[in-house]
């Protein structure tokens, strides 16, 4: 081998190297938590919403004013008969200020509870995709397994043809059955690359390296938790941010309609000036200017007319929502449970009695007492009960993970 060559390859190796890192799901979970450009941008709502707050509580700005008065015609402005330096400050009914400061903080509390929605929806993402890939790669096991064990038969199946013991059925049959091994395995590496790309998106988004593999540290594993549809759903009520926040939008539109009603309360302007008039330049003038709301049967009427709406409008999505995380706690529960019950059953009963069965076929065919068909038959029984059982432990991991997204906080920590 060449010495570039033996470079290449040893960059190679290093370029490779750097693309496989280890993984646990915490890890997964920090990594999207500050990674993913979701979570960036529910931030940003949030600081927009605090940017906000602080616009709405501000007063507007002062007016700065400086005249000249009593010219006479055809002078220049030097002869003046007075001279004045004033400043003005508008600001509204001071419970106005306060009730919109009001609107304006459960604003940012609703921002803060959308954040955390986000957050969540990416914890749920993080883990559905990393049990993905454990899930993928124990039927890649599975699948390998398969092979090697059709490999074994199809050799024994040309031996005993060859010592006129075995059929030409018999040994047809084993290599249909290697090849088709084989190719689950190629099937069942495209899909593990799948769920890894998957990983690496959720990790990463926009920005995520899709060639980046890892290796996970974690395992498929079944943890027994007791639950109450009950508790949870109660739970959901108070916990689910999704609902949080529909309450504090509430809540702000509620104040605004407060507001509007307020727009029939005066405004007020203060204004202070510096004089000069003739020889006496120790001269000062104050004002305090109030509006009068004359059109309150049009503009106010309008602005009372649209937060009124406002408040309808949320208040009936709040009950919708209400309802729909109700049921969504509700399937979720169901499909937990459900999960859980089949994951007891595979680990009790299914698995037990599917390798009971193929030990006493493989026996069996090795003493002759049986055909290799029937042998296989008890191997893809087997094979079948043990893909059915990797995923009946993903749906358990998976349907948890939802549910906890659903009620709004971990379960069984």
């Amino acid at each position: 081998m060449s010495l570039m060559g033996a470079l290449f390859l040893f960059c190679h190796g290093l370029v490779v190297a750097q693309s496989v890192e280890r993984l646990s799901l915490q890890q997964a979970i920090t990594i999207a938590l500050q990674q993913n450009p979701e979570i960036t941008s529910a931030q940003q709502a949030v600081d927009a919403a605090r940017g906000r707050f602080w616009q709405g509580v501000s007063l507007p700005p002062p007016s700065l004013a400086l005249g000249y008065d009593y010219i006479p015609t055809g002078s220049g402005i030097a002869a003046y008969g007075e001279r004045f330096v004033g400043i003005s400050q508008s600001f509204d009914f001071p419970t106005t200020i306060a009730l919109r400061g009001s609107s304006l903080s459960s604003d940012i509390d609703a921002a803060t509870e959308d954040a955390r929605s986000t957050s969540h929806l990416i914890v749920m993402q993080t883990k559905h995709a990393y049990f993905s890939v454990l899930a993928r790669q124990e039927k890649l096991r599975l699948a390998e397994e398969n092979v090697q064990v059709a490999e074994d038969f199809a050799r024994k199946a040309g031996i005993r043809l060859h010592v006129g013991e075995g059929t030409n059925l018999e040994q047809l049959t084993a290599t249909v059955q290697l090849t088709q091994s084989r190719n689950d395995v190629e099937s069942a590496k495209n899909q593990l690359r799948i769920a890894m790309s998957e990983l690496t998106l959720v990790l990463g988004g926009a920005k995520a390296r899709l060639d980046q593999e890892y290796i996970l540290t974690d395992t498929l594993s079944h943890m027994p938790i007791v639950l109450s549809l009950e508790s949870l759903s109660e739970h959901a009520r108070d916990a689910n941010p999704v609902l949080r926040s529909s309450r504090f939008k509430l809540e702000a539109a509620s104040t605004r309609r407060t507001i509007a009603w307020s727009g029939l309360l005066p405004s007020f302007t203060l204004s202070y000036a510096r004089q000069k008039q003739g020889a006496n330049a120790d001269l000062y003038g104050v004002a305090l200017e109030v509006s009068v709301p004359i059109w309150f049967l049009f503009d106010q009427r309008g602005r009372i007319q649209e937060a009124s709406a406002e408040y309808a409008g949320l208040d009936a999505a709040l009950t919708s929502q209400q309802r729909s995380v109700s049921l969504a706690v509700k399937n979720a529960y169901l499909e937990f449970t459900d999960g859980e019950r089949q994951v007891r059953l595979y680990d009790t009963a299914l698995l037990p009695q599917a390798r009971e069965v193929y030990r006493a076929a493989a026996a069996s065919f090795q003493a002759g007492e049986i055909s290799y068909l029937e042998f296989l038959q008890a191997r893809q029984t087997l094979i079948s009960v043990r893909g059915a059982y990797i995923d009946a432990l993903f749906r358990y991991n998976a349907s948890l993970a939802r549910l906890e997204y659903t009620v709004g906080s971990p379960l069984g920590e």
